[in-house]
């Protein structure tokens, strides 16, 4: 058994397209603290939460023709390619309130002494990229051009990355295209290629540019149990860097 001694960590974040296995490895992993002695609270962030996704549910009731679902099933509005350093903003608030709320419950749970970890199977990085994707997707259609450099050195992305900076370890699960149809297809979802491609090229250069820090693992030609016993040998390692180490 892997015993933990790993005390400032507070988030352990599994991001990556999908069919990489984020879910089933959060849950492993999930697990294997709870039997260490830990308190394991489970969260999701992408991105629509909160203020976002009640202005779209209220702007879809308005004009059903202005909001459309992207591939990935993300809402967006034709307004965010027109206004999008506003509509970045609105994201950005939208997801710090709920991490601060998960934050606030981590404080309190600390207060009592226990032993926490939160654990995410889409968080941070998994909302730049879906945010991106609309982004790209809205200025495609409006037949304007895209440069991401320019999106990932507005003020929000550089917020949210600090966030990744503090106590968080980032799982980068990642995978071949085709592995990762296969798998989708099999968990009833059929995103097509294109789509699967850009999602995968966006997460690379997200991390690429913001210089995120993150462990990356191809979950290619890996079964579960070969993929999370490869996350908990690097659990293991980190345990001796106060940075990584969880309270």
């Amino acid at each position: 058994m892997v015993k933990f001694f790993l005390g400032g960590l507070s988030v352990l974040a599994f991001s990556g397209p999908d069919g990489t296995g984020k879910t089933s490895c959060a849950n492993f992993i999930a697990s294997s603290f709870s039997r260490n002695g830990y308190h394991v609270r489970r969260i999701w962030i992408k991105n629509a939460h909160s203020i976002t996704f009640l202005l779209i549910t209220f702007l879809g009731k308005l004009s059903p023709s202005c909001v459309v679902r992207s591939t990935s099933g993300t809402f967006v509005t034709s307004s965010i390619a027109k206004y999008r350093k506003v509509w970045l903003w609105i994201e950005l608030v939208g997801i710090l309130l709920k991490i601060l709320a998960i934050y606030a419950s981590l404080f309190i749970l600390k207060l009592g002494s226990r032993k926490t970890i939160l654990i995410a199977d889409r968080y941070l990085l998994d909302s730049m990229v879906h945010i991106t994707i609309s982004l790209i997707l809205l200025k495609n259609e409006n037949g304007l051009s895209f440069k991401l450099c320019d999106l990932v050195n507005n003020l929000p992305f550089k917020i949210l990355r600090s966030f990744l900076l503090r106590s968080t370890l980032t799982i980068f699960l990642d995978g071949e295209v085709p592995v990762l149809l296969k798998r989708n297809i099999m968990a009833n979802k059929a995103d097509p290629y294109g789509y699967m491609v850009l999602q995968r090229h966006l997460y690379k250069e997200l991390v690429r540019i913001l210089k995120i820090p993150c462990v990356y693992i191809n979950t290619t030609g890996k079964s579960l149990n070969e993929v999370c016993s490869e996350v908990l040998t690097i659990l293991k390692e980190k345990k001796e860097n106060k940075y990584f180490a969880i309270q």
